[in-house]
């Protein structure tokens, strides 16, 4: 994966983040991110969910077999631990750089996420 670097004119989007430039992938990079789990005994790949893009955050996996995590292009998704299949995905309109936490109020899990400059809070059933 390589890329150009390069200083440019800030453009304003709201929710999105801004470094004073950018990149351009180099002329045959098909560059993707990818969340994947591994068969603990061989190593071997069970399954893999691609992005558009490497992930900046990290994932959470919890005892209740869903993995959370977040994209640069503001998706945060669950899936499914065993399969790697999408259960749910939200659009929060923020970059995501930050990795999902979980915690319980009153016996009721809940899954947060930091995006741009907002905390998405969800509880879970």
């Amino acid at each position: 994966m390589g890329a150009y670097y390069y200083k440019g004119e800030a453009e304003y989007k709201p929710g999105t983040f801004f470094a004073g430039g950018g990149e351009r992938a180099l002329n045959g990079d098909h560059a993707f991110g990818a969340i994947r789990a591994l068969e603990v005994e061989t190593g071997k790949m069970k399954w893999e969910f691609r992005l558009q893009s490497p992930p900046w955050a990290g994932v959470l996996s919890t005892a209740g077999g869903v993995v959370f995590g977040g994209s640069d292009e503001g998706n945060f998704y669950a899936l499914d631990a065993m399969t790697g299949k999408p259960l749910w995905d939200f659009q929060t309109g923020g970059q995501m750089a930050a990795n999902p936490i979980s915690f319980l109020i009153d016996g009721k899990q809940h899954v947060a996420m930091a995006a741009g400059h907002a905390l998405f809070v969800f509880g879970l059933q």
